[in-house]
């Protein structure tokens, strides 16, 4: 079995003019799991958009870490989904990057922002539908679990 990138843009459902954008990188190369361009420095805003695409592979977030000063002020948690997650800032925290701690799951993504994400070759990204978007992060998991044995 070979490891794929599986890339993932999901609509929002909040606002259809923006997208998720979340690409997971192959199985077993190490931090970060993957990449999320996200929109603007609301980082309630954007985890609306991104924890509902995660949800069906992942599960729900328990926890969302991020470093403090790349974001502006974030409440201790949010709900999504019915359930609440806790946001934690931090100041010593890997720069540009967002841990989504879930029931047994750690995804850490490299954001890529606005600026950063310019030279990003849109060609190489291919769009998957709200309802495929769940079954391949849990695929993508259960490859790493696997993997991880």
């Amino acid at each position: 079995m070979t490891s794929r990138s599986n890339r993932i843009k999901a609509y929002r459902q909040d606002w259809s003019a923006w997208q998720v954008r979340l690409e997971l990188g192959p199985v077993g190369i190490g931090n970060p799991d993957g990449f999320w361009w996200p929109h603007s420095r609301d980082l309630v805003t954007e985890l609306a958009g991104l924890l509902p695409v995660l949800r069906p592979g992942f599960g729900p977030a328990r926890r969302v870490a991020f470093r403090r000063d790349e974001w502006t002020t974030a409440p201790r948690g949010m709900i999504s989904g019915g359930l609440r997650t806790l946001l934690d800032g931090y100041r010593h925290m890997p720069a540009r990057t967002v841990d989504v701690i879930g029931v047994g799951a750690t995804l850490t993504l490299r954001l890529i922002t606005p600026v950063a994400g310019a030279a990003t070759n849109t060609a190489q990204h291919r769009s998957i539908r709200d309802d495929r978007a769940g079954p391949e992060i849990g695929a993508w998991l259960r490859d790493r679990h696997r993997r991880s044995r």
